[in-house]
């Protein structure tokens, strides 16, 4: 992404936006981002966990570009296949043994 299409300024305004399976997560407008892998980390953070594929729009206003990017994520809390054993069954371990 070193393209001077895509080049960043501090000064520049970035609208960004991630939507997975059709709902917005995350959308952010701000300037001070230094490349697009800024906008990417501060965007997934902005989300939080999810689970799926993504769609990030990241528009940059001051310079007159925009671009699409997908994004997979399979973060979530695993759940289990089958509930074959009972919750008292269960043992939870403890650093104060």
């Amino acid at each position: 992404m070193n393209d001077n299409t895509t080049s960043l300024s501090q000064n520049d305004q970035i609208f960004a936006t991630l939507i997975v399976r059709g709902k917005v997560l995350a959308s952010v407008c701000r300037n001070n981002f230094a490349n697009i892998n800024d906008v990417v980390r501060f965007i997934c953070a902005s989300a939080g966990r999810f689970m799926g594929l993504g769609q990030l729009n990241i528009r940059n206003k001051t310079q007159g570009w925009s671009m699409n990017l997908a994004l997979a994520s399979k973060q979530s809390v695993p759940q289990p296949a089958h509930h074959t054993t009972l919750p008292t069954q269960y043992r939870q371990t403890s650093l104060f043994v």
